[in-house]
């Protein structure tokens, strides 16, 4: 075998951007900045034929896919299932010969490769947990979750030699699962990227898929309440999913057509927080939602509920409003303080900013994970 100086690093996620999960954007944000540190990189995720890959055409970032049947609709929650990536993977590794495979979610199919074909192949697993506590997901996809939780990614833990948690709330999950190394790396921002642009209006933003696990559902039946109390607000959704006809009939049978504007897609994210005075996502389960970091680096408030690791990093009151989660009054009650409140919202816009350029930015955070990496290599 070819002798090789450096780490070279297999990243593995389900989906890449232009799909607009929080994953996906970190993953992409992380394979550009390993590149900057000089590292050799590599990328594995799956293709449903819906999309063309953002990272494809970076040509420092060696590109690999394999096609797949997207099951999100189906099972209401964010999943791909692929056959020929048990083939192709196992081809990726012979052909990139990766020190390190990072794989991303305790659910991902790309993640359960990793796990399995770590057992023969020469690298070292790392994983990193994005997302925190499942319980309040119901249904046949809260089931289904918890089931595999308790085997697959059970597995996916004991076989990595590392795994990174996005916040404290993340690492008692992985530590549930049996990891016995982990450490807290908590998500960031490009601080260039999102940066203030104050605006006098009365603008709440929501960005996320539509799915019931985010609370999409909690927002829409909370607007009819802040419409009635500022009727010149404007509503921005970004997203899609499983819930998007629900989300479009809802806000057609509730009159609320000339105030909400529903956007699938954004290329450049960055503008729709420009807009907003207000950001929520009432989820019910997370790890440290990327988008609202984001919101807290333009220096838009967030109100969001107070679920795995967002309370680690918004204080209430001081850098945004928490909230239970499953109550569509308290959204409502929460929007309309801010919106009635000018000076409120400029105190909560500074403090998030400053939270977020003091300690979370992305030069902090590929610091950290290129030491795991390091760590895991020399076996330290």
């Amino acid at each position: 075998m070819e002798q090789r100086s450096g780490n070279r690093i297999l990243l593995c996620s389900d989906y890449l951007p232009p799909s607009d999960g929080g994953v996906e954007q970190v993953v992409q944000k992380l394979a550009l900045h390993l590149v900057d540190e000089g590292c050799e990189v590599g990328v594995f995720t799956l293709d449903d034929g819906a999309r063309d890959f953002e990272l494809q055409d970076v040509p420092d970032v060696s590109f690999h896919t394999a096609s797949a049947l997207d099951l999100t609709d189906i099972i209401g929650l964010q999943s791909m299932f692929s056959v020929s990536a048990l083939s192709e993977f196992r081809r990726v590794l012979r052909e990139f010969q990766p020190d390190i495979v990072h794989a991303h979610n305790r659910f991902f199919y790309t993640s359960v490769l990793a796990a399995v074909y770590s057992i023969c192949a020469d690298y070292k697993l790392v994983t990193t947990l994005h997302l925190g506590d499942i319980g309040m997901i119901s249904g046949f996809g809260g089931v289904a979750a918890k089931t595999f939780e308790q085997t697959i990614s059970r597995f996916v833990i004991s076989r990595s030699e590392q795994v990174i948690c996005v916040s404290a709330a993340a690492e008692l999950i992985a530590q549930s699962l049996g990891a016995n190394r982990t450490v807290v790396i908590r998500n960031v921002v490009d601080i260039n990227e999102f940066s203030p642009n104050s605006i006098n209006g009365k603008s709440l933003l929501y960005i996320g898929r539509f799915v019931h696990n985010n609370g999409i559902q909690d927002l829409l039946t909370a607007l009819p309440s802040i419409l009635d109390s500022h009727p010149d607000a404007e509503i921005h959704l970004v997203g899609s999913g499983p819930l998007e006809e629900e989300v479009l009939a809802t806000i057609e049978s509730s009159g609320l057509s000339d105030s909400v504007t529903t956007y699938d897609y954004v290329d450049d994210i960055s503008e729709m927080y420009d807009r907003a005075s207000v950001f929520c996502r009432p989820s019910y389960s997370e790890g440290l939602p990327l988008t609202m970091l984001e919101a807290m680096a333009s220096g838009v408030p967030p109100v969001v509920t107070a679920i795995a690791g967002v309370p680690e990093v918004v204080t209430d009151y001081e850098t945004g409003v928490l909230l239970e989660p499953g109550n569509p009054d308290e959204v409502a009650q929460a929007v309309i303080e801010l919106f009635d409140d000018a000076e409120l919202r400029a105190r909560l816009a500074k403090n998030s900013r400053e939270y977020i350029t003091e300690n979370l930015t992305w030069e902090q955070r590929t610091e950290k994970v290129i030491e795991v990496y390091s760590q895991v290599t020399t076996n330290v």
